[in-house]
């Protein structure tokens, strides 16, 4: 018997593992490669944008709590505790409502993955309060130390114009006042910067003109008298040696 052997030259079938890990590869690239999603600013960027108005549904929330809770505290006489529980009370009710209105039209429940603190948004606050209390400690030592005068006088009579405003005000009206200058003021300035800086550049001049006029006229009555009490002493030198 003749036995025939036949080699197969033709490769061998691919392993179908080599074309699920293409597959997997493919995946991971169209994974990366899409966008990922935003997931959010952080606290500081938030509160600048309801500041310079941005983001106007937040920054009209934020002037209408300040309003109702200045309202309830000075005009109505409200205590603390009990705005705070009121509107404790109007915030679990609305919530509890909007829930289960949410499921009665059986649309998705609300996606509560966003309501965290982050570790950066409280290491990016404690790096501005930081920030903050140093800029205001070169701040008060330029202010004490170094000869600027019109930002000490600037100073002194922001100081002292808070004080005699503070004396026909309490606190929470101040507070109330601070939260409407700041949702106004920045928004005015971002708006009108140019003109703002060139009036205060202006003002700035002026100021260091009548600065230096005022130091000249200081020094010329100081010659002046130094002058007088010099002819002064020395006739009565004079008196003293014509008697002796």
């Amino acid at each position: 018997m003749q036995i025939s052997t036949t080699t197969s030259t033709d490769s061998p079938p691919p392993s179908p593992t080599p074309q699920l890990e293409n597959h997997s590869e493919s995946n991971l690239q169209t994974s990366t490669a899409s966008p990922t999603p935003d997931v959010g600013k952080t606290s500081t960027d938030i509160i600048r944008d309801v500041i310079l108005w941005k983001r106007k549904s937040y920054s009209v929330v934020a002037l209408l709590a300040a309003t109702a809770i200045w309202l309830g505290l000075e005009v109505y006489g409200l205590t603390f505790i009990t705005l705070f529980s009121w509107i404790a009370m109007f915030v679990i009710a609305f919530t509890f409502l909007w829930g289960n209105i949410h499921m009665l039209l059986g649309k998705d429940p609300l996606d509560m993955s966003r309501m965290y603190i982050s570790d950066e948004s409280v290491v990016d606050a404690g790096t501005k309060f930081r920030e903050s209390v140093e800029n205001s400690l070169r701040f008060l030592f330029s202010v004490s130390t170094k000869r600027e005068w019109f930002v000490f006088a600037g100073t002194l009579a922001s100081l002292g114009l808070l004080s005699v405003v503070a004396s026909y005000l309490d606190l929470l009206t101040l507070l109330y006042i601070g939260i409407v200058v700041g949702l106004t003021v920045p928004v005015v300035y971002v708006k009108y910067e140019d003109k703002i800086k060139d009036l205060g550049q202006r003002v700035r001049v002026r100021c260091h003109i009548y600065n230096s006029a005022v130091m000249e006229r200081c020094h010329m009555y100081y010659r002046t008298i130094a002058e007088r009490v010099k002819k002064m002493k020395s006739k009565l030198q004079q008196k003293k040696k014509k008697n002796e």
